[in-house]
């Protein structure tokens, strides 16, 4: 069930961000590609879901990562005062809320 949600935010990230899905999941370090990955944790991690169900979509992603990593990427995003960034996060939310509903 997770599964579903998390790729339909996959989706929504990469078309909005402008990374293609393969960066998303590969070890490219650049601003825009790190960006798109924490906002992936934080939507996730606003869901509710756990970090380590978030760690273990991404390894079934070919990309492997630490618990801590994605604290860490959730953080940098929970107390920022980037109007931006929360509406991103609260539009890419709702944007997929409803597809996900049936999935």
């Amino acid at each position: 069930m997770k599964r579903g949600i998390f790729n339909k935010y996959v989706d929504y990230i990469c078309q909005e961000m402008n990374v293609k899905r393969a960066q998303l999941f590969s070890k490219n370090r650049t601003t825009r590609v790190s960006t798109a990955r924490f906002l992936l944790y934080s939507i996730c991690y606003q869901r509710p879901m756990t970090i380590v169900q978030i760690v273990d979509l991404m390894a079934e992603n070919g990309y492997d990562i630490a618990r801590s990593g994605v604290e860490y990427g959730i953080k940098k995003y929970e107390n920022t005062e980037d109007v931006d960034v929360d509406y991103f996060i609260d539009t890419a939310a709702k944007a997929c809320e409803t597809e996900s509903l049936y999935v």
